[in-house]
């Protein structure tokens, strides 16, 4: 994709003014570099008192007619740069210049079966990294950074039971005891932010596990990841505890989905346009947010390098119908796919953030 950016117009029309008082014809209309277009704009000349006088028409009071025909002489003999044209570039926020930053929530099942699948994850996370490296870098682009936060799929009260690992949509701390739960050096936040050293590996160190911080909590395995990213746009308003995560105007909202089974029909608590309307309101705007979902297909299941996969036809609903979503394979048993098609949207959609509805 061609992220170049167009010069201002003030400049481009320094650029051209050779040509265009060169090519001009003496009979020619004039344009606002030369000619009489420029005397429309406005001249200055000084009397014969020293005072100077402007007429709005192009035509100076105070002078005879060989006054007059020295000045016509000397505005044919070259250029006349009176004025230039104003800049047209709209450089406000969420403009045309795009996204100043990318803040990006993986919302991550926890269950046993996917473990294969977060080591895959964890194995390609680095590309991942160095590709938002590399986009922040690039001086024709407006990022100044990205963020990157975690919770997982499980939500506590379920109708067939609790789930106690459940996160509820808050954002993973990260901070543990060193030893059942590591403590992945997100600097006393609950996300981390890029570019900066160490981002890969507080990363895979908080994706191995992204769960609740207790010995004998369980979980059930009821998938519920449309619940989870409700209950965290819920928390991300004042005094929410994931407040500031996601940095409004001026920011895209990513979301990856990462999980081998469909949202859990029987314990749900939403649809995918329920949900679909939460973030469009949330990122004030359809077009203001990236949803990548990387689970089974959307009917029958599959077997892979990484094991099982059920069919998740609710998730690939809720991903069609948004206006940026990404659909990934589970089944392939390699995420580098998937998540280099996530990141052509996400590069795209930064660099034609539209500024925020209402």
């Amino acid at each position: 994709m061609d992220r170049r950016r167009t010069l201002p117009f003030a400049l481009l029309g320094l650029a051209l003014l050779p040509l265009t008082s060169a090519c001009a014809p003496d009979n020619d209309a004039g344009s606002i570099f030369t000619g009489d277009a420029a005397d429309e704009i406005g001249s200055e000349e000084m009397d014969d008192e020293g005072t100077s006088t402007t007429d709005s028409e192009g035509s100076s009071g105070g002078g005879d007619s060989s006054d007059e025909a020295e000045a016509e002489d000397e505005s044919e003999s070259g250029p006349k740069l009176d004025t230039l044209p104003p800049d047209t570039v709209d450089d406000g926020v969420g403009g045309s210049e795009g996204c100043e930053s990318i803040d990006v929530l993986f919302v991550v099942d926890i269950s046993a079966s996917m473990n294969e699948e977060k080591a895959n994850l964890n194995a390609n996370f680095p590309a991942f990294v160095q590709v938002l490296d590399d986009y922040v870098a690039d001086p024709q682009t407006a990022a100044l950074g990205y963020r990157l936060g975690l919770t997982n799929s499980t939500i506590v009260d379920n109708a067939d039971g609790q789930a106690t690992f459940g996160l509820d949509g808050e954002l993973f701390p990260a901070v543990g005891d060193g030893f059942f739960f590591p403590d992945c050096n997100f600097m006393g936040k609950l996300w981390i932010d890029g570019p900066a050293p160490g981002v890969t590996e507080s990363f895979t160190c908080a994706a191995e596990q992204p769960k609740s911080d207790c010995n004998n909590c369980s979980d059930i395995g009821k998938e519920r990841p449309l619940d989870a990213i409700e209950y965290f746009v819920d928390k991300a308003g004042p005094g929410g505890v994931n407040e500031g995560f996601y940095r409004g105007a001026e920011s895209l909202l990513v979301i990856v989905l990462l999980t081998d089974e469909d949202d859990d029909v029987q314990n749900t608590t939403t649809t995918p346009a329920q949900t679909q309307a939460i973030l469009d309101q949330f990122a004030e705007g359809a077009e203001r947010y990236v949803i990548v979902n990387i689970s089974g297909p959307a009917v029958g299941g599959c077997s892979s390098a990484f094991g099982d996969a059920t069919a998740a036809p609710i998730l690939h609903a809720f991903t069609t119908s948004v206006a940026n979503g990404v659909q990934g394979d589970i089944c392939l048993g390699d995420l580098s796919g998937a998540l280099d098609e996530a990141l052509d949207t996400i590069v795209e959609s930064c660099d034609t953030l539209p500024p925020p509805i209402g």
